[in-house]
């Protein structure tokens, strides 16, 4: 735990700042740092890990828009996992979103592996805050998970208008894994919690409609449940009537 990197989402952040400023200076810079196939199969093997340095967009708006908001994702990552986990969670993404570029597939490549970084970062925040308001566009508010299930169907679309599905398809569910890993157990467990929860109320209210009423006239048989709009009193011999028979003395 004494070796993790503290924040280093923001890091990667910053790098991908520092990677967009310098591909103004060098237009080959961002070459040679892409997710490439067949050159990390040609022995550029660096090209494993710096994919996750490229920048999010070359503009520079939205390059800064992006760098801010993994500042946040990383603070509520990291105040929830500490830097351990989150640096265990980051790193084997990674890993395996470059497992799953090593895959033949369509051309584009490159930008679904950053795309899925993005997702499993952003799907690990929505999972853990559903209810973190968020601005889109520094305006509309919503809740982390319903962007969550955006992004969950964004990649379903990505699949399934890919003109190479079955490739595309493994990419993704590959590139999804440590997500699947770490959350999917978590939600079948509260689903089943959830569903229990609810058969144990529907059997309480069932018992409690059940049981025997705690007022009952002694002059016709009425009670609180047959006959709700009644008020019931007690003599002082311990007799009880309803309103009704007390009106008319019987």
């Amino acid at each position: 735990g004494h070796l993790a990197l503290p924040k280093i989402l923001r890091w990667i952040a910053g790098f991908q700042v520092f990677s967009w400023a310098l591909s103004k200076f060098s237009e080959d810079f961002l070459g040679w740092i892409v997710f490439d196939r067949h050159a990390v199969l040609s022995g550029q093997v660096w090209r494993l890990f710096t994919w996750v340095l490229f920048p999010a967009s070359d503009s520079v708006l939205f390059v800064l828009i992006a760098a801010l908001f993994m500042f946040f994702i990383n603070d509520g990552l990291e105040s929830r996992w500490d830097s351990f986990r989150l640096n265990l969670y980051v790193i084997i993404s990674a890993f395996f979103i470059s497992l799953a570029g090593l895959i033949p597939g369509p051309t584009g490549g490159a930008l679904l592996l950053n795309s899925l970084f993005y997702s499993v970062i952003f799907l690990a925040f929505a999972s853990l805050f559903p209810n973190q308001i968020i601005h889109l566009f520094a305006i509309i508010p919503i809740k982390a998970k319903w962007l969550g299930w955006a992004n969950a169907a964004f990649l379903g679309a990505m699949i399934l208008t890919s003109p190479s599905l079955p490739a595309v398809a493994g990419i993704v569910l590959i590139g999804m894994t440590p997500f699947l890993v770490t959350f999917v157990p978590g939600f079948i467990r509260s689903h089943r919690e959830r569903t229990e929860a609810t058969v144990r109320r529907h059997r309480f209210q069932c018992e409690t409609s059940s049981t025997d009423s705690f007022h009952e006239c002694e002059s016709c048989g009425a009670t609180e449940k047959t006959h709700p709009e009644r008020e019931f009193r007690v003599t002082s011999e311990g007799r009880e009537y309803c309103s009704e028979c007390r009106k008319t003395g019987v």
